[in-house]
């Protein structure tokens, strides 16, 4: 399988700072792509997008690997947004 292109512009963007939220990385390549090269269902996908705490250490690994970047530079993006899928959880239940 040929590597998409997309994977160039989004791997660019992660390095030059101009993507530092995980989810903007879907502006760039839908998330259905993402799932089929990364072998995960799309419901399962989306689900994992919802709670970024769901995505596997294998995951994350593979995702970098298709990106072109290391693995900690993904795994800090997903670090990122589940911190702020959890406040804004805990904002919502004290409402």
């Amino acid at each position: 399988m040929a590597k998409d292109k997309r994977y160039n512009a989004i791997k660019e963007l992660i390095e030059r700072g101009g993507i530092t939220d995980f989810n903007k990385i879907f502006d760039i390549m839908p998330p259905s792509t993402m799932a089929r090269h990364l072998g995960i269902n799309y419901n399962n996908f989306t689900k994992r997008q919802a709670d970024c705490s769901r995505f596997t250490v294998k995951e994350i690994m593979k995702m970098a690997e298709l990106i072109g970047v290391e693995d900690t530079l993904i795994a800090s993006l997903l670090i990122k947004a589940t911190k702020a899928q959890y406040n804004k959880k805990a904002r919502s239940i004290k409402g």
